[in-house]
């Protein structure tokens, strides 16, 4: 293992898809003990591949994500998500990217069990900052450096909205206490000048609808409700689709008699 923790600093980026290979395999078999992975591999680890350079290379992008899903495996989520959490406030948009999609694949496999409240905390704070500084996408680009921008954003869009909704629901009922910050966020989105921005905005509503309404926050769920019933004049097809789902997810946990707008109010403009 020494020999293979000596060649994390090569920089021969082909060298660094085949080191990271190994690093997931050899985290797997049963000989390696996890306090040997923390002590020894993770400091290493962390400090030659979770950088912005790294995340810029296509080609060691995914393996990295792959291997650090492996380790954290082995030695338990909370010891990797305490390690990649900063980055969710990095400038950097593709190592935001990166770590939101490595911590929603962890939490996805191994649950929030493990993670403390001053960690659930620094999480919430850094998965808002990476939602709300995602980069605005153009909805009408006609050349091809913009159509390729927007791939590479709408990408990056669903990572986060699949990364925030995975932490919420695992979160459950402890993700109370920043409702009000993400439904400000929310908000914010559903405002927004670009379509494909009100869109994530609202389906991420579609997503954390069941956890909002198991905190008890009925109030902050009808108040989404009225700004989507505000702007079902919405002329972007796709989206507004995306702004009825999130309404009748709203609607399926409230129920029709608690639901504001009024139903009676409601099914003329649908």
């Amino acid at each position: 293992m020494k020999i293979l923790i000596r060649e994390f600093s090569s920089p021969d980026e082909e060298m660094k898809k085949i080191v990271l290979k190994v690093v997931k395999q050899c985290v797997s078999t049963n000989g390696v003990e996890p306090n040997y992975i923390r002590l020894e591999i993770l400091p290493e680890f962390f400090k030659y591949f979770w950088i912005r350079r790294t995340a810029a290379d296509k080609r060691n992008y995914r393996q990295l994500v792959e291997t650090t899903v492996e380790i954290a495996n082995k030695v338990g989520g909370a010891e990797i998500i305490t390690r990649l959490v900063e980055d969710l406030s990095d400038d950097n948009e593709t190592l935001r990217k990166m770590s939101m999609e490595t911590i929603e694949k962890v939490i996805a496999n191994l649950g929030v069990s493990d993670i403390d409240k001053k960690l659930e905390e620094r999480l919430l704070d850094g998965i808002l900052f990476a939602f709300q500084k995602q980069q605005a996408i153009a909805d009408n680009s006609s050349d091809l450096m913009n159509q390729a921008m927007n791939y590479y954003n709408d990408n990056t869009n669903q990572v986060m909205l699949n990364g925030f909704g995975t932490v919420v629901n695992a979160l459950g009922i402890r993700i109370k206490p920043y409702l009000p910050q993400i439904v400000h966020s929310i908000k914010f989105k559903l405002g927004y000048r670009s379509a494909k921005v009100r869109q994530q905005a609202a389906d991420l509503i579609s997503r954390i609808a069941v956890v909002m309404k198991s905190c008890g926050d009925e109030q902050l769920m009808n108040h989404l409700s009225l700004i989507l019933y505000e702007n079902l004049g919405e002329e972007y097809p796709d989206v507004l689709a995306s702004f009825i789902s999130a309404m009748s997810s709203i609607l399926s946990v409230i129920g029709m008699n608690k639901i504001t707008p009024p139903i009676k109010d409601l099914l003329p403009r649908l």
